[in-house]
């Protein structure tokens, strides 16, 4: 009797321990599935500097654009697509959050042209509006941040020298979508797209 209860419980036992292994190998598919997704589509900066050039900060950068099929469906139908450049300028604080400075945006919009089959990119800052026969190339166009004018130096330091430092990141502007479009882009995670905020620092000259 104790022989049949003790290969009982063994047998329980096993079985259970063989139960745990299936469950935790489903988890991990689970995770590589998860994580597939969310490398599949997704907004980066892989390279940013703030240079002073004639006591102005400037900003160069490289965007990096990854879309999701969705985003691309809705491109493609004609949507204007509107992506941002969020700007922040910051002052450090010790025991408080940290000081805001200054906040500024670069908006493009990205427009498809059926008849044409030309993406067509504009800079809602400026005005200034470029054409390009492939999305790659549109893309790479917003991408690039050359020497852009952020602030003066005097104006950013005018209360005596301190550290600064700036954050920077890109995103959809969801808010310019048409409106059934945006409510769906809310709630659906193939439009959440955007970059992690990237940390530079900034110098002073004026003290010298």
């Amino acid at each position: 009797m104790f022989e049949k209860t003790l290969t009982v419980k063994t047998s329980v036992n096993a079985l259970c321990c063989h139960q745990r292994m299936l469950f935790a190998r489903f988890l991990l598919v689970c995770l590589m599935l998860i994580n597939s997704v969310c490398v599949a589509a997704g907004f980066s900066i892989p390279k940013a500097e703030i240079a002073l050039t004639d006591k102005v900060y400037h900003l160069s950068a490289r965007l990096a654009f990854d879309f999701s099929d969705e985003v691309l469906q809705a491109i493609n139908n004609g949507v204007p697509l509107v992506l941002v450049l969020d700007i922040e300028l910051l002052k450090p604080r010790e025991y408080l959050w940290d000081k805001e400075v200054a906040t500024l945006e670069q908006r493009f919009q990205l427009d498809f042209h059926a008849l044409s089959e030309q993406f067509v990119v504009r800079n809602l800052n400026s005005g200034a509006q470029f054409t390009f026969f492939s999305l790659t190339a549109a893309l790479q166009k917003i991408g690039e941040i050359e020497q852009l004018p952020i602030i003066d130096e005097q104006l950013l330091f005018a209360d005596g020298y301190e550290n600064v430092f700036a954050k920077i990141r890109t995103r959809i502007a969801y808010e310019t979508l048409p409106v059934p479009l945006r409510i769906n882009a809310l709630i659906s995670s193939n439009w959440w797209l955007s970059s992690s905020w990237y940390t530079l620092n900034l110098y002073s000259t004026v003290s010298e």
